[in-house]
């Protein structure tokens, strides 16, 4: 399935729209170095992004991401300041309804167009930010004023930085109805190692996981994609499938699964979409087999 460009300036942080298997998703930029606004199906509606990286310092080298990462973990603070002044003008361009007539975004139905969350998220790995909690903290007083309609908070992870002290004091902060995605892409050792692109225990990543989800409620977010051309093996998703299963034995409260494939085609990347049909079938089989609800993007 190919995706069909809508609007992009190479190089720059534009608006970058991209339909694909009916859903929108592109980071809009537009000048901010910090928070961007994206639409996707996974969101139902308009998300604003918050970058805590950048300059794409991560620990995961996934052979299927396209973001340029950083080459050694040069952990640059967010500046809070700046962030805050752009949060606020970015939530007042959407609630004016500025947004609505902003090329790239004018086509899409209002309903579609009002704020549904903001994330954590960006070129990198959030949690790995020098000032986490402080940036939490902002996006938790600009909601807490009430200038604007309600929205959730949602923090997407690879889960390497849930231990870390400042990430936990901060997710302390989360309301109910915040959410963590938390990203699982393997069942066994040797699979979560060629995702991840690093040589880690899987056991560790799966212990988080648990800690996480016997406090909160947790979103696995679960990549799978054509490796030389190969689906995965029956062995590789039932193994996978086992993981959420121990995971809720042990106490985990997995709230439900995003099921996705890779975007886009890397020509150094072993990695290529998986059909929509295959995704479906695995969402089917947690459905079945590990009784929680999972969806297809």
């Amino acid at each position: 399935m190919k995706s069909k460009p809508m609007e992009s300036k190479k190089g720059s942080r534009r608006v970058r729209l991209v339909q694909f298997a009916g859903r929108t998703g592109g980071r809009d930029y537009q000048g901010r170095s910090w928070v961007y606004m994206l639409l996707s199906g996974q969101t139902r509606g308009l998300s604003l992004g918050v970058n805590l990286s950048p300059s794409g310092v991560c620990d995961y080298r996934c052979p299927y991401c396209d973001t340029p990462k950083a080459t050694a973990l040069d952990l640059v603070p967010v500046d809070v300041p700046g962030l805050a002044s752009e949060l606020e003008a970015t939530l007042e361009f959407i609630a004016s309804g500025q947004v609505l007539r902003q090329p790239g975004y004018s086509r899409f139905p209002p309903e579609l167009l009002s704020l549904r969350q903001v994330m954590l998220s960006g070129e990198g790995e959030p949690t790995l930010c020098p000032n986490f909690v402080d940036v939490v903290e902002t996006l938790v007083h600009a909601r807490s004023r009430g200038r604007y309609p309600f929205f959730k908070l949602v923090l997407e992870t690879n889960g390497s930085g849930l231990e870390r002290p400042e990430v936990q004091q901060a997710l302390e902060l989360f309301i109910e109805r915040d959410e963590v995605w938390v990203k699982l892409d393997a069942g066994t050792d040797q699979q979560f190692q060629f995702m991840s692109g690093v040589d880690l225990p899987f056991s560790g990543v799966l212990s988080r996981i648990l800690e996480l989800g016997r406090r909160r409620p947790v979103v696995i977010q679960s990549l799978f994609a054509r490796v030389n051309g190969s689906p995965p093996t029956g062995c590789e998703i039932d193994a996978y499938l086992g993981r959420l299963s121990q995971l809720q034995e042990q106490g985990a409260v997995i709230q439900r699964v995003q099921i996705h494939s890779v975007m886009n085609s890397i020509a150094s990347s072993r990695c290529s979409h998986l059909p929509l049909a295959s995704l479906s079938e695995i969402a089917r089989l947690v459905r079945r087999k590990v009784g929680v609800e999972a969806e297809v993007f």
